[in-house]
């Protein structure tokens, strides 16, 4: 009995000197005490950099859903601050604000075009990647004009432009980039990051004005800095050639009559070739399609040869769109899709001693042999047209 006691008591010692070496919550911050930041935008100033925060006003918060706040306040609040360098800025951004600010649920990064163009985005990505506070989930754009511009916009559909934009960046509209995303192909060798590409725009309805943030297409880079910009046919072409395939909708002219497609898959082969020392590249794409709508009252789905037209339709259509996006590349000096990489994987050695250190130049002078088949696979709730009357 005598042990057992010696052997608690000597417990109980270990248990309280244990206690004493805790530090408790000494780093503790009240939630009233901190400005959570949901997107920043990144400008260039002369030559100093601005950044511009975004950050919620729950007192302004209405209590509905909606754009609006109470008393007609925005439940919003933008700062900005100018540094020569980004962490300087929002150094200076800090001590102008009461509350503490926090990054950790940042959304949205924006960057303005003319920052983009001439610094390049690899500055941001130091400033992001240093600290551990900022998430590299977080979806990264390249805007037209003055990114604080975008941040600023009047989006009556939800309550902050962060949340529009990170809606419409993780949408069918685009390809899904974050900072993580951009990080891997800025320090690849043989591989160019590519941008979502936005714009702020106005509504055209009297009496209904606001503003609303369009994704253009896609900005282009080259180690780092901005070279060109993909739109319309073009970036849907860089879409087929991503690996990250979002289905998006085409309209065509048959004869006269215009037909609406979906393009729900896409498989793309990229297969390089080495020959007398001459790179060649064979893309193949294969599509699945649907159809939406056919203002061809007289097409009839049970005819394959009809079936077949629609599928050579999709086809030249979907060929005219990769070789658009590569002349786009080529020109921007912007291997978007890796081809190097590509050229690694297949020729190791030959990657390593002859191409690896000339790529820059070798890449906007390549051939590219693309081809394409497409599958029409559904036709929709009914193989007739509803709109045709009964012979």
């Amino acid at each position: 009995m005598k042990i057992i006691r010696i052997w608690r008591v000597f417990s109980i010692s270990v248990c309280v000197g244990m206690l004493l070496t805790l530090t408790g919550c000494w780093d503790r911050r009240e939630i009233n005490d901190v400005a959570f930041v949901l997107a920043s935008a990144i400008d260039k100033e002369d030559d100093s950099f601005r950044v511009s925060v975004l950050i919620p006003l729950p007192g302004n918060m209405g209590s509905m859903g909606g754009g609006g706040g109470s008393g007609g306040q925005k439940p919003f609040a933008i700062k900005t601050e100018n540094g020569k360098t980004v962490r300087e800025a929002v150094s200076k951004l800090q001590f102008r604000l009461p509350r503490h600010l926090f990054f950790g649920h940042r959304r949205v990064i924006i960057i303005g075009e003319d920052l983009a163009r001439t610094e390049g985005v690899k500055t941001v990505i130091d400033a992001l990647t240093r600290t551990p506070e900022n998430r590299l989930t977080a979806f990264i754009a390249i805007t037209k004009g003055k990114a604080v511009d975008v941040l600023n916009a009047d989006t009556r559909l939800e309550r902050f432009s962060a949340e529009s934009m990170r809606e419409l960046l993780q949408s069918e509209a685009s390809v899904r980039i974050s900072v993580k995303d951009i990080i891997s192909k800025v320090i690849s060798v043989g591989e160019d990051a590519f941008f979502p590409y936005i714009e702020k725009v106005k509504t055209r309805v009297k009496g209904s004005e606001a503003e609303d943030v369009l994704i253009e297409g896609f900005a282009l880079t080259h180690d780092g800095k901005m070279t060109g910009v993909a739109k319309g046919s073009t970036a849907i072409g860089v879409r087929l050639l991503n690996q990250q395939f979002r289905k998006y909708d085409e309209t065509f002219n048959d004869q006269g009559n215009y037909l609406t497609v979906s393009i729900n898959e896409a498989k793309i082969s990229i297969k390089p070739i080495i020959q007398n020392d001459n790179i060649t590249f064979r893309i193949h794409s294969k599509v699945k399609v649907s159809v939406n709508e056919d203002r061809n009252l007289n097409r009839n789905y049970d005819d394959y040869e009809q079936r077949k037209q629609i599928e050579q339709l999709v086809t030249k259509r979907v060929v005219e769109d990769i070789k658009l996006a590569l002349d786009s590349m080529q020109h921007a000096n912007c291997d978007a899709v890796g081809f190097g990489l590509h050229v690694y994987r297949a020729y190791p050695q030959i990657w390593t001693k002859q191409y690896r250190n000339e790529w820059d130049t070798i890449f906007p002078k390549i051939k590219f042999e693309v081809s394409a088949t497409a599958n029409l696979y559904r036709f929709g709730m009914t193989s007739e047209n509803l709109g045709r009357k009964d012979q």
